[in-house]
């Protein structure tokens, strides 16, 4: 087998001599023992038949170590992390340079001079155009935290080496597997720069600083995000302690958060001119947006879909990851000022009550599948949605809703045909996407869209409430089916005028949610602050407003009971 490889070898110039070489190399350098040979034998040789070195092209390298991992997967291999991969590389295309390639904000770095061959099967990957995207926009298989001890590298020796089963390679194993359900090829936005007007900065602050920030602020959002794209949740607590307690000098390089290979060293702001960095108001607004924009785009990496079956270890990984976050910010910022305690909290508090509503709506979404497959179940249903008095229903709610009565009848009969064709979960939830298009259609582009958005939220769940009470009178076999659905359903509706808020104004759903940190009293502060000025002499708002907050209430509260177990 050598002798074939070594004629491989010769072809390839800038390859070491032989494999065996290759292995007794890293022997001697990373400590490997003999019994590990055998599988690194089989990580080099699949380098060796996969890719080549050819002038004048690069290759990300999350995307050769994708490959790599999935290569591990089928062929029930463990793998080593990324930095220990690296070194794989390096030893059998010796002499390979390192580029970061890209635009400013979403550059990634890139092996030059080698690239997958013609015949490589890899190459058919690229039908699949959910790992095309992953190959176009790839995600840090290495952040730029890097935890105090290793676990997995090629250095370490003994039962806790990398190619031994441990604890910590279990976790890896699974957030691997788990990958595959949220959005690795999420592209990171660019912040704006902070707009500070007419403020006079302190004295013991300069602009300089203020562009310091700028750069070390986005380097620790991006290794935020770096951790939370690999599922390493519980750095995120050391990463926030890390950067809000900085002992460091304006001029000492960084100690915590240091920069991936081939990156230039940049300043570390010390903790007391970061102090006064956040107590001027535009930066601290500058801030805000821009972590507006960080835990919109964790969001959409971890929950892209949320109608997508994931695994229960992945939701409740989250759910933990969430009912953490709070706790571990404020006591990394324990020693700022409060103001500024309470704007960072906010956000977090924001971002950690949108992955919780997710999960939930994700979990709804689960449970109301098993019921729209079971056609018994379906036909109970329309049996028992015909016996609603739907005259009373429109009677009672046309007081208090002021809706016309041809959309209510039209929703009415298009609810009852979608549920006798038995779409599935999808169709229905482009059906009620069409909902919210037709409804708020009138006030696209207008001032008072959000009010508008909130107040259909308000007559979609009284309406709801309104079928659901006579189903409870009149003892409907159906009713946990039709009470399960008309929870989804709720919160599905509330997802997507979130999302629609979000576009009119030009804000993400992170930053629309931002001012409620509990959304049970959401109905407390239903109207903008121009609204609430404008409509305090009509006679329509009081009625909407004293009918707002039971309505939400209730409805937070059944889902929640719904949802304790999760």
């Amino acid at each position: 087998m050598f002798s074939f490889l070594l004629d491989k070898y010769l072809q390839m110039g800038l390859l070491v001599p032989t494999l065996e070489m290759a292995i007794e190399n890293l022997q001697k350098s990373e400590g490997i023992t003999s019994h590990k040979s055998g599988l690194l034998n089989s990580h080099l040789q699949w380098l060796l038949d996969n890719y080549e070195t050819a002038e004048g092209v690069s290759l990300p390298r999350s995307s050769l170590y994708n490959h790599y991992l999935r290569h591990c997967q089928e062929h029930k291999l463990d793998p080593v992390n990324a930095a220990s991969f690296g070194k794989l590389i390096r030893s059998v295309f010796m002499g390979l340079r390192t580029r970061r390639l890209g635009t400013r904000g979403n550059s990634k770095y890139h092996y030059y001079g080698i690239r997958l061959k013609p015949d490589s099967p890899l190459n058919r990957l690229q039908e699949d155009t959910q790992y095309m995207a992953m190959r176009q926009q790839p995600m840090h298989q290495k952040p730029r935290y890097r935890p105090a001890q290793k676990t997995d590298s090629l250095g370490d020796s003994g039962s806790h080496g990398s190619l031994h089963s441990t604890p910590e390679q279990a976790m890896a194993a699974q957030s691997q597997h788990h990958q595959q359900y949220i959005d690795v090829s999420h592209v990171f936005p660019e912040f704006p720069a902070p707009d500070l007007g007419s403020v006079l900065l302190q004295e013991s602050i300069t602009l300089h600083d203020v562009k310091a920030l700028q750069l070390v602020y986005r380097r620790h959002c991006e290794a935020t995000l770096d951790v939370v794209v690999n599922l390493q949740f519980h750095y995120i607590e050391k990463l926030w302690l890390s950067f809000w307690n900085s002992k460091a000098s304006s001029g000492d390089g960084p100690a915590s958060l240091p920069a991936s290979d081939g990156e230039p060293e940049g300043a570390v702001l010390p903790k007391d001119k970061l102090v006064s960095l956040c107590k001027c108001e535009p930066i601290l607004k500058w801030m805000r947006n821009c972590d507006h924009i960080l835990y919109q785009a964790l969001v959409e990496i971890l929950i892209p879909d949320v109608l997508r079956p994931v695994p229960s270890t992945l939701t409740q990984a989250i759910r933990n990851f969430a009912k953490s976050l709070e706790g571990w910010l404020t006591n990394a910022m324990r020693d700022f000022p409060q103001q500024v305690i309470q704007t960072k909290v906010g956000v977090v508090s924001a971002f950690a009550q949108t992955l919780r509503r997710y999960t939930s709506l994700n979990h709804l979404a689960q449970a109301a599948r098993a019921v729209l497959q079971n056609t018994s179940q379906i036909n109970q249903m329309l049996s028992d949605l015909n016996r609603v008095d739907f005259a009373n229903v429109q009677e009672q709610a046309s007081w208090v809703c002021q809706c016309e009565e041809s959309v209510v009848q039209r929703l009415e009969q298009d609810f009852k045909l979608t549920l006798q064709q038995q779409s599935s979960l999808d169709q229905w939830a482009s059906w009620l996407d069409n909902v919210v298009t037709q409804v708020l259609k009138q006030h696209a582009g207008s001032p008072s869209f959000p009010k508008a958005a909130r107040q259909f939220l308000l007559k979609w769940s009284f309406y709801s409430s309104m079928v659901i009470r006579d189903l409870t009178l009149r003892s409907a076999a159906s009713f946990g089916s039709f009470h399960l659905i008309r929870l989804l359903y709720d919160e599905y509706m509330f997802y997507l005028v979130e999302h629609r808020v979000a576009e009119a104004t030009g804000e993400t759903p992170i930053a629309v949610m931002g001012e409620f940190n509990d959304l049970a009293s959401l109905s407390l502060t239903l109207l903008d602050k121009d609204d609430i000025s404008e409509d305090r002499g009509s006679e329509a708002d009081p009625d909407a407003r004293s009918l707002g907050e039971p309505l939400v209430k209730r409805e937070r509260s059944d889902t929640n009971h719904s949802l304790q177990g999760i």
